[in-house]
């Protein structure tokens, strides 16, 4: 199954190599550096489809804070954002699809940019067996005359 971390880190990593911005968590709430991005991970319901498979899923919340605001510098952060997740994002060995991506503006003057990038997936939920796997394993095939 996939982590919380992980995706905090693959987004994190994919955002700073496309921004070269700064990036901050949620436990910052002041003295960050302007321009920069805040992420958060908001995880969607966990929901088992058959015994084996559940459907879950994330929205990532990326908030743009600049230092004097500029909507052309933010409509185009939004098409840097959609550059960067592109149509699939590798998270460890898996590659999820972007479900889809919005923007909004949010704050006391409406001016500041929030942009939702969405994922949903399957999960194997079933349990690795146990044991040892087989290393080698010798067949003798051979054919009776009747």
């Amino acid at each position: 199954m996939l982590s919380q971390a992980a995706i905090k880190t693959a987004a994190n990593k994919l955002l700073k190599e496309k921004t070269g911005l700064k990036i901050y968590g949620r436990e910052v709430t002041e003295g960050y550096d302007t321009p920069s991005l805040f992420i958060e991970i908001i995880a969607k319901s966990f929901k088992r489809e058959t015994r084996g498979f559940a459907k879950s899923g994330f929205i990532l919340k990326i908030t743009y804070f600049q230092e004097i605001t500029n909507e052309m510098q933010q409509l185009q952060m939004v098409d840097t954002i959609k550059d960067a997740f592109g149509m699939v994002v590798v998270v460890e060995e898996r590659h999820l699809t972007v479900g889809g991506i919005t923007y909004d503006y949010i704050g006391q003057k409406e001016n500041i940019l929030q942009v939702s990038v969405e994922f949903d997936f399957y999960e194997n939920t079933a349990e690795e067996p146990e044991g040892e796997e087989a290393g080698e394993m010798e067949f003798n095939l051979s054919k009776r005359e009747e």
